[in-house]
């Protein structure tokens, strides 16, 4: 009961999508295959009609209205090509209406879902079992219901016209038939158990193949020549799988066989019936032949039926999970009543007592971090691999809450604070940034995308961030396209780097990150870079992470991390003053330069 129920929510979701975004194609197709598969019961009633009309002629010698009967016949024999035609024209139409509408719900979808679900293992898992195929198994469940529809249309018909004809036939050809259903069910829902239970092993097949199939990963691949030894780890994936997967399909060939023959003999013994009552005069020859035209439409549609059903056992487990997708609780609680900043400035943020761990982890990435970032200063963050640098950005950036104190923004609470409005006054460059492949205007505009794009400000931010010198050089300059794959320039790292500065300078965010912005960029251009940074207005927080302390020296307010604490602050005269880490670290990397 419970998976019958589970089923049908499954339904509910998959046409709740269908009649939400083509609902005059749904209707359509569905009066179609009801129309579609009753016509079959007519055209059997009139064939036997005519064949009784002909014999009883072939005995009197009087062809009474034989030829209006075939005439008749002929159109509604015709009728079920003409309808399919049409219902093909309307079920693309609507297709093409719900590939795009769901691909872009789910991808909505897909964007609001808090980061932090992300890196949690088991919502990847989530993610490998419900997309793996796209949004096609919503599609086809969703689909599934309208030749469902159609075949209990079919089966009520026949039903009738059977139960009317001999009760004792139509039960012997459905109770043949429900033992099929059944093993197409248990097979079904053992078959997506194992895609369930694999679902870590997918991602790595999906991680494995990327280094064969996307430039950058497949140069590298290339040059260390580890395609065979990649390739060895893929089949290993796909031989495990198939090894369990064909064990499966052995039982099933077994047992499906054994209840297609049950299935087959329900049917015999129901035409044995008909033939012992024509044989016997009880029946005309007409009739007969209407009679078994009918019991093999309702045994068809019985068996179609219930394949359908048990066909898309395997789909409804897959938009189950989507179904959990869409439920995703998110990781980061809105205020039900968000206090409004409505900054016009940089604000003050204060970091009070706050401590951070991850999810399933009993260790700290923070622990008692109190420090304040002073409205426009030039902030500088240090610290070794792994002293959690990275993390306290995520909290200020609100993707995590912190597990113990509080930020506050003016003296708010984040948490009181709305992220929308909040991320609208960030501007963030990530050590991992995204890259565009979009008019070159358009690869820095994004850094705004809520309003038009001001050229003025898009060739501010390029002569800033260094990167105006290459795209003057460029033949379409502001309007070239970049991406070889859309026949346009393929930038160096360096110049994409470059792009991605320029793009959140455009941002005007009043609070700026910056994460190794220049890791990649030239000398001469990272001075210049950072000389346009220290030179921001007051109305702008930078907070800059950095391993090159001849950056960080030149900021108003320098806080070094270790080990999940922060153990200096102050700016770089008085951490060397100290002679604790920062200056430790300063002094290694300025004896590598004298060398």
């Amino acid at each position: 009961m419970k998976s019958i129920l589970s089923y049908l929510k499954s339904v509910r979701f998959a046409l709740g999508y269908a009649f939400r975004f083509a609902p005059g194609g749904t209707v359509l197709m569905s009066v179609l295959v009801v129309i579609e598969n009753s016509l079959p019961y007519a055209s059997s009633f009139l064939l036997g009609w005519l064949v009784n009309l002909i014999v009883s002629g072939a005995q009197s010698g009087l062809y009474k209205n034989v030829w209006y009967v075939l005439a008749f016949y002929a159109f509604v024999s015709a009728m079920p090509a003409i309808l399919s035609n049409i219902r093909a024209y309307v079920g693309r139409r609507r297709m093409l209406t719900l590939q795009m509408e769901v691909d872009l719900e789910f991808l909505k979808m897909r964007e609001e879902v808090d980061i932090a679900n992300y890196e949690d293992p088991k919502f990847q898992d989530l993610l490998q079992r419900t997309f793996r195929n796209g949004p096609s198994p919503l599609h086809q469940l969703g689909s599934a219901q309208i030749d469902i529809v159609g075949k209990s249309a079919s089966l009520i018909v026949g039903t009738v016209l059977a139960i009317h004809f001999n009760p004792t036939i139509y039960f012997i050809v459905i109770a043949a038939a429900i033992p099929a259903f059944i093993m197409d069910i248990k097979y079904a829902g053992k078959s997506w158990s194992i895609w369930s239970k694999d679902s870590p092993e997918q991602r790595r097949l999906s991680d494995l193949r990327q280094h064969l199939q996307y430039k950058t990963l497949l140069i590298e691949t290339k040059l260390l020549q580890s395609g065979n030894k990649l390739l060895s780890w893929i089949r290993k994936i796909f031989s495990d799988f198939a090894k369990v997967q064909l064990g499966l399909e052995k039982n099933r060939l077994w047992h499906t066989s054994l209840t297609d023959l049950l299935s087959l003999a329900g049917f015999a013994g129901g035409l044995v019936l008909i033939m012992k009552s024509v044989i016997a005069g009880e029946t005309p020859v007409g009739t007969l032949v209407y009679m078994m035209a009918t019991l093999s439409s309702v045994r068809n549609s019985i068996g179609s039926l219930l394949e359908t059903v048990s066909g898309q056992y395997e789909n409804h487990l897959i938009v189950k999970d989507m179904i959990e997708f869409m439920n995703t609780k998110p990781v980061i609680i809105e205020s039900e009543n968000p206090q409004q900043l409505k900054l016009s400035s940089a604000p003050e943020i204060v970091f009070e007592n706050v401590s951070f761990k991850y999810h399933n982890s009993d260790k700290y990435s923070l622990k008692k971090i109190n420090l304040t970032l002073r409205a426009g200063d030039n902030i500088g963050l240090v610290g070794n691999n792994g002293a959690g640098k990275t993390t306290l950005v995520k909290l200020l950036c609100r993707i995590y809450d912190p597990t113990e104190g509080r930020i506050l923004i003016n003296g708010v609470d984040l948490r009181e604070i709305a992220t929308k409005e909040w991320w609208s006054y960030l501007a963030v460059m990530f050590q991992d940034y995204a890259t565009y492949d979009f008019l070159v205007k358009d690869v820095i505009a994004i850094g705004r995308p809520d309003k038009p794009t001001n050229l003025t400000r898009v060739i501010e931010a390029a002569h800033t961030s260094q990167s105006h010198t290459f795209i003057e050089e460029w033949k379409g300059k502001y309007e070239h396209q970049l991406g070889v794959e859309f026949g346009g320039k393929e930038p160096s790292k360096g110049q994409r780097q470059k792009l991605s500065i320029a793009k959140t300078l455009y941002r005007q965010g009043m609070i700026m990150i910056l994460d190794e912005p220049t890791a990649s960029v030239d000398a001469e251009s990272e001075s210049k870079i950072f000389d346009s940074i220290e030179s921001l207005d007051k109305n702008t927080t930078a907070l800059l992470i950095s391993h090159d302390f001849s950056t960080i020296s030149a900021c108003d307010k320098i806080f070094v991390l270790d080990e999940a604490k922060l153990i200096e602050e102050g700016n770089h005269k008085e951490l060397m003053a100290k002679k604790g880490l920062y200056a430790e670290l300063y002094n290694l990397q300025a004896k590598r330069f004298k060398k």
